[in-house]
């Protein structure tokens, strides 16, 4: 039987490279998108060539998703689910300026309550499996220019933890907290390289760094409930 993975958020950046290194290693791929369509089709694409199937599905995730009836589907298929990635995320900037909590709303839904979701009904749905939550190093401190986004990054560090231990041992839950691997979207590579000047290693790092870890994740059977920080040190200071 085919292996399969579940990338969301896998159009562009992080997601991107997270579905196509997986394809490489022989899975086949259910690719999430929200907005672009086009782009979860040039991925999808892509992944053909390297000789596994692909799918591509929309949820909006400021919307309520079934994601129960969605691996149930999937599961009636005959698709084999045995990993999880959970990259999609909205990154923007807030403070204690700020006033209201649509910002909080909207931020928590998308970087964490669909994580939440999607890992409870892949354990309902299936057996067994690897979870692999896309954190941020900034989890590790408490300051910040992205209230909003760093709070619910720290619940979905906090939640890695607790399903590892409520899933275990039929599932492995584990996260990867990015440092300066891809510069904003209005930004280029120079703007990382200044960052890098405040981190121990002074230097930035790649996709290929962040498909490392996610490898060493899915090899290592003793591996479970811990994050991954690939920042150059940036979350020790």
């Amino acid at each position: 039987m085919k292996k399969y993975a579940l990338v969301t958020g896998s159009g562009d950046r992080i997601g991107k490279s997270v579905a196509l290194h997986l394809a490489k290693q022989g899975y086949s791929l259910l690719l999430h998108y929200n907005s672009s369509v086009e782009k979860a089709e040039k991925v999808k694409a892509e992944i053909l060539n390297y000789g596994v199937d692909a799918e591509i599905f929309r949820a909006n995730f400021l919307e309520d998703n079934d994601y129960y009836k969605l691996l149930t589907d999937f599961k009636n298929k005959g698709i084999t689910l045995e990993i999880l990635v959970n990259c999609a995320s909205d990154f923007r900037p807030s403070n204690f300026q700020d006033e209201g909590k649509e910002l909080l709303e909207k931020e928590l839904k998308i970087n964490f309550e669909n994580a939440y979701l999607l890992t409870k009904a892949f354990a309902k749905v299936y057996d067994k499996g690897i979870i692999i939550n896309f954190i941020d190093t900034k989890v590790a401190k408490n300051h910040t220019v992205h209230l909003d986004y760093l709070l619910s990054k720290k619940l979905l560090k906090e939640f890695t933890k607790i399903a590892a231990v409520e899933l275990g041992p039929n599932f492995r839950v584990c996260g990867i907290a990015p440092g300066l691997i891809l510069p904003p979207v209005d930004k280029d590579e120079n703007y990382l390289l200044n960052l890098a000047q405040n981190i121990p290693l002074k230097t930035i790092g790649n996709l290929e760094e962040i498909n490392k870890a996610l490898q060493f994740i899915i090899d290592s059977y003793f591996f479970t409930g811990q994050i991954l920080y690939i920042d150059g040190g940036e979350h020790l200071i």
